[in-house]
Order: C-alpha cells, then sequence, then structure tokens
C-alpha cells in the first residue's frame, strides 16, 4: 500500500503544504490560506491532483500508475474540523489539461 501525507504549516505571511509520497518530500508555498482544498483522481491518466477548489489552480500533481483500487483516508493532527464534499462538478481547468 502507498500513501500520501500532506502537512500544512502557516506562517506570518504565507502557508506552507507538505506533500510526502514514496519518501520524496514537496513543499508548495502559497500566500493566502485556502479554504478549500480539492482532491482530483484521474485514475485513467495516473495522476492525483491537489488544487485550490476556489480559484481552481493546481497545487501539486502527483504521477502514479494505479493498479488496484484507491482508498482515501482522511485525519487530523490535532484537535479540529474536517469537512468532506462529494459530488462536485469537475473542474474547467481538468476538463482542459
Amino acid at each position: 500500500m502507498r500513501m500520501l501525507t500532506v502537512f500544512w504549516f502557516p506562517f506570518s505571511h504565507s502557508f506552507l503544504y507538505r506533500f510526502l509520497h514514496t519518501g520524496v518530500m514537496n513543499d508548495v508555498y502559497v500566500t493566502e490560506h485556502l479554504a478549500r482544498i480539492g482532491i482530483l483522481l484521474d485514475y485513467s491518466d495516473d495522476r492525483l491532483l491537489f488544487f485550490n477548489a476556489e480559484k481552481g489552480l493546481v497545487l501539486f500533481t502527483i504521477r502514479h500508475k494505479f493498479t488496484d483500487a484507491a482508498h482515501p483516508a482522511f485525519a487530523l493532527e490535532k484537535a479540529g474540523t474536517l469537512t468532506l464534499c462529494t459530488g462536485m462538478e469537475l473542474p474547467e481547468f481538468v476538463k482542459h489539461s
């Protein structure tokens, strides 16, 4: 089983999203707090995208050859709230990428 871990670190003027997958760490800095992060699994094109769900900007893409079912799991490191929304329309930027 392969896992992807995403960490979020707030700084005074930016936010760091750290993506850890198969031992490789990738840091993405953004200047605004993201209220909603979209996750899109494109199983047939072997990619997993994380994007700013309000602006449609891709934060990070993982290329991976999916051979089995994908099972998402979400957890918070500290007490807080996590809301999952499903059934969203496919974002325009994904339709044309």
